[in-house]
């Protein structure tokens, strides 16, 4: 087993405005990151923006953590001093301007240079009303992650993750499902219960999130479409209580976990005929379904050998195949955007860590050094994993790069956040 080096903890704080939900601490690792220079976007004439988009952009490919985006001095237009910045090791330079054109429209400019070539990589003019600044900024960081790496961003996307506050008047918990930039920023409650809410799942459209939920007093999925205003549907009231959902690619249907006659097994029901497919028939525990990209397999937990193990199914065949082996318990299986590796939850000694498991080769590397990790979920580009953990007996969130080991913690100002999924690119 390969064991990844201890983080280095750096006194990086960074508070979010009041449209945030989340505080951010970011822990670094000493692997090296693509330096580059995010300059302050130049206003033009009476612009009254209030977002700092160079500050989105820079504090989104920072978590990422292929990049060590750094803010300068000065405006930098486009008489760029290139030797000033090859002196200083950067290898790119990105600025921008902002133009109010109306009392609500913008345009939004950004040039992108590659410092040692002294050619300009990149220039787009985007026109964008004064709510979506935030929007636009994330769309940018996407932009200048694929122009600099050839990869696909993950900004311009949203978490859905479950919060957990108690009333300090009766001692009631409330549970609510919410949504949120891919930085904690704009949060949105979409449910909101006395009960129990567990495993939100994005439909790979993000349309969609499935979640169970324990208002009828028994565990029941439920599937909600959060940009609309409508009332949750409830999947039928199957035989034995239905928990664990994910979203098959397509959209069409949803596997869940159903306990028929208090044997837990793991079922496929399709939104459009309504007809539920058994997809394992074991005696033991069979839960936590995760479908591979193509939709052709499916990784899922079982204790049949008498561990905690993941297995992975071929739809198809139904051949079944063993795929963890290291440790006696694996377990919350998901699937990479790739389909090659998986993430999970491995124990080790008491304590539960975030691992990443290359199916192929079987090889497991333990991620993080906690004691309680949960619900690991890869970012639509597979680049980063976020995830739930425990820190001074409070559920928080973090977000680690699989470049370079480097930790995000996404803190809950009051109460608890756990249970995080990553939602897939807008279409």
């Amino acid at each position: 087993m390969k064991y990844l080096k201890l983080f280095i903890f750096c006194s990086i704080l960074l508070s979010f405005n009041a449209n945030a939900l989340l505080e951010v601490n970011i822990i670094k690792s000493k692997e090296a990151s693509f330096p580059i220079v995010i300059a302050p976007f130049e206003i033009i004439g009476n612009s009254k923006e209030n977002e700092d988009i160079a500050k989105i952009i820079r504090d989104n490919l920072n978590r990422s953590g292929q990049f060590r985006a750094l803010s300068s001095d000065a405006l930098v237009t486009n008489q760029i001093d290139f030797n000033f910045w090859k002196e200083h090791k950067k290898d790119a330079v990105v600025f921008g301007k902002i133009e109010q054109i109306s009392p609500k429209v913008y345009n939004v400019y950004i040039y992108i240079y590659d410092v040692f070539s002294e050619k300009s990589l990149y220039q787009k003019k985007i026109t964008v009303s004064n709510s979506g600044f935030r929007r636009i900024a994330h769309f940018l960081s996407d932009k200048i992650y694929n122009v600099l790496l050839g990869q696909k961003g993950s900004f311009n996307t949203r978490l859905s993750y479950v919060t957990v506050t108690d009333n300090s008047t009766n001692g009631e918990r409330t549970y609510r499902l919410q949504i949120s930039d891919s930085d904690g920023y704009n949060p949105q409650t979409v449910v909101k219960s006395p009960n129990p809410i567990l495993s939100p799942a994005w439909s790979k459209n993000q349309k969609k999130l499935a979640y169970v939920s324990f208002k009828n007093n028994r565990s029941e999925v439920f599937v909600i479409t959060p940009f609309m205003k409508t009332i949750p549907v409830k999947l039928p009231r199957f035989d034995g209580i239905a928990s664990s959902p994910t979203w098959h690619p397509n959209g069409e249907s949803i596997a869940l976990t159903i306990s028929k006659n208090g044997n837990k097994d793991i079922y496929l029901y399709n939104l459009k005929s309504k007809q539920l497919e058994r997809l394992t028939t074991n005696i033991s525990i069979d839960t936590e379904a995760s479908f591979s990209p193509d939709g052709r397999s499916i990784a899922f937990t079982s204790n049949r050998t008498g561990q905690v193990q993941i297995y992975i199914k071929k739809l198809k065949s139904g051949k079944i195949s063993r795929a963890t082996f290291e440790g006696n318990y694996n377990a919350k299986p998901v699937f990479s955007p790739n389909g090659k590796d998986l993430a999970l939850i491995h124990r080790v000694g008491k304590d539960y860590r975030v691992a990443l498991l290359d199916i192929a080769s079987r090889d497991l590397t333990i991620m993080t050094q906690n004691k309680s990790d949960e619900s690991p979920y890869f970012s639509p580009n597979g680049g980063m994993i976020i995830f739930s953990t425990n820190r001074d007996n409070k559920g928080i969130l973090s977000i680690i790069s699989l470049h370079n080991n480097q930790i995000v913690e996404l803190m809950q100002k009051t109460g608890e956040v756990r249970e995080p999924t990553w939602s897939n690119y807008s279409n």
